[in-house]
């Protein structure tokens, strides 16, 4: 136990302490299925977006899978363990508006240069539209929408920083809303 892998085989109540707020049954479990569909301990791109297929068969998550997989994994491998994606699950699942708000900027930050420029904007949610938009009824101008949140943004930079974005959030929710999937 006290050699960790990267594959969690041994998933233990020190792991718990890291995710205090889901049950060490529900952890072991998850991690249990984790090992179980991924023997080597390592969720790859491809898997991700076999995975968001099934969810959204008609539509196309190739570019929204891409993002995802890069704000999820932190350690900036070529996989996602274990770890990385209970990390990004607490925070989208369980964390305050705050942390689920810094985390939907990095998303957004595709460049990881700390702000969110209207074409980073415009990709991610033009890749959430190609996702849902042929399994939902979504009729959405993608562009429109966000010339519109730039233009309501007081700095007039062109640029999002995030206390932008957290203004943009609280004023604005309606609009904000549709470039979100994991607020509450």
């Amino acid at each position: 136990m006290g050699n960790r892998s990267s594959s969690l085989k041994n998933f233990d109540v020190d792991d718990s302490k890291k995710f205090p707020h889901f049950a060490i049954k529900d952890l072991q479990e998850w991690s249990s299925e984790f090992n179980a569909k991924y023997p080597n301990g390592k969720m790859s791109l491809q898997d991700l977006e076999i995975m968001f297929k099934r969810f959204f068969p008609f539509g196309s998550p190739k570019k929204f899978v891409f993002r995802l997989f890069n704000t999820i994994n932190i350690s900036q491998s070529n996989h996602i363990d274990f770890h990385e994606l209970l990390i990004a699950f607490s925070i989208l699942m369980k964390g305050s508006s705050f942390e689920k708000l810094r985390w939907i900027f990095r998303f957004y930050d595709e460049d990881s240069d700390g702000v969110i420029s209207k074409n980073e904007m415009v990709n991610i949610a033009q890749s959430m539209m190609d996702m849902i938009s042929n399994t939902l009824d979504v009729n959405i101008d993608v562009e429109k929408s966000i010339d519109n949140l730039f233009e309501t943004c007081e700095n007039k930079s062109g640029f999002f920083t995030f206390e932008d974005f957290k203004e943009l959030a609280a004023r604005k929710k309606e609009a904000f809303q549709m470039l979100t999937l994991f607020l509450d």
